[in-house]
């Protein structure tokens, strides 16, 4: 089976969905994860225009491209509770438009104390109240997605709630519900002084835990701090992330272990990139596979 490698859709600006998902198979791309806003609405849309969604699905099926997850991140622990009920609104209408667009798949952030950006640390992230709000607020979402019958994918995150494998599968394990999902990001599982050209076991040690439960995995890396030691560390003090092939990550690795621990293939995004650096990703997601590939074949030889 071909391996599905993939983009987030909102990395393309085009005026049509016609015209974005002809661009992202032009790309050499099988699939994507899929944001509101390409259709020019809000990540999380106030209604929902059923012609609208339907014409994405058929300029998808008809460039070739699967949509295998659609996004619909939003910070679980807002302290404005009139927003964040809204939120769980505006939820509602993505997994409406997750059935019309052909996905199962609703990404979401497991939230932050931190009530500026929900990609950002926050010391109360690591509270048993916040744990206990966060997994709150998941039950409020299985219900959505059991009533649209689709899944929950939760990415661990080291500015989250969630913030490693082993918080994942205790995530897991607590809610007692096969409708959660893993988005899989290895360089969001990194935290210095962990050094993600070195310290495989990192890796391994996450997909040997969630292996089972992971629906799509992200393809982004980190910057090399030797390089640019300021440049490399957001305010948080965690490392900066770069496209997939420009930073540190052991990709071979990471892909190997993918490739062994994950019992089922599951589709490649790249994300965290403009346009124009797009296609020296792709080649060097592709070399690596291709590396893979031959080492196992020499193996069986």
């Amino acid at each position: 089976m071909q391996t599905q490698i993939g983009i987030f859709a909102k990395h393309l600006s085009r005026s049509t969905p016609e015209e974005l998902f002809d661009d992202i198979a032009a790309f050499g791309f099988n699939c994507v994860q899929f944001n509101a806003a390409c259709l020019g609405v809000p990540s999380l849309p106030d209604t929902i225009d059923n012609a609208q969604w339907h014409r994405a699905r058929r300029a998808a099926r008809n460039a070739g491209v699967q949509i295998v997850a659609l996004s619909a991140t939003f910070n679980l622990l807002d302290e404005n509770r009139s927003r964040l009920a809204d939120n769980f609104r505006r939820l509602d209408l993505l997994a409406q438009g997750a059935t019309i667009l052909g996905t199962d798949l609703l990404t979401l952030c497991s939230g932050t104390r931190d009530q500026h950006d929900m990609w950002t640390y926050h010391a109360e992230n690591k509270t048993s109240a916040a744990w206990q709000e966060m997994t709150d607020a998941i039950y409020k979402a299985l219900k959505i997605a059991e009533d649209y019958d689709v899944y929950l994918g939760i990415e661990p995150e080291v500015a989250n709630v969630v913030n490693s494998a082993e918080n994942a599968a205790r995530l897991v394990r607590e809610l007692g519900s096969d409708r959660i999902k893993i988005v899989f990001d290895p360089a969001n599982l990194y935290a210095p002084p962990a050094d993600p050209s070195r310290d495989g076991h990192i890796v391994t040690d996450a997909l040997s835990l969630l292996g089972a439960f992971v629906a799509i995995a992200h393809c982004k890396d980190v910057a090399d701090p030797r390089a640019e030691p300021e440049a490399c560390h957001n305010r948080s003090g965690l490392y900066q992330h770069v496209p997939a092939g420009k930073g540190i990550l052991d990709y071979h690795h990471y892909l190997s272990e993918l490739a062994r621990l994950v019992p089922h293939r599951v589709p490649l995004i790249l994300h965290g990139l403009d346009e124009e650096q797009v296609p020296a990703s792709v080649s060097f997601l592709r070399e690596r596979l291709e590396e893979i590939a031959e080492s196992r074949d020499s193996i069986k030889a």
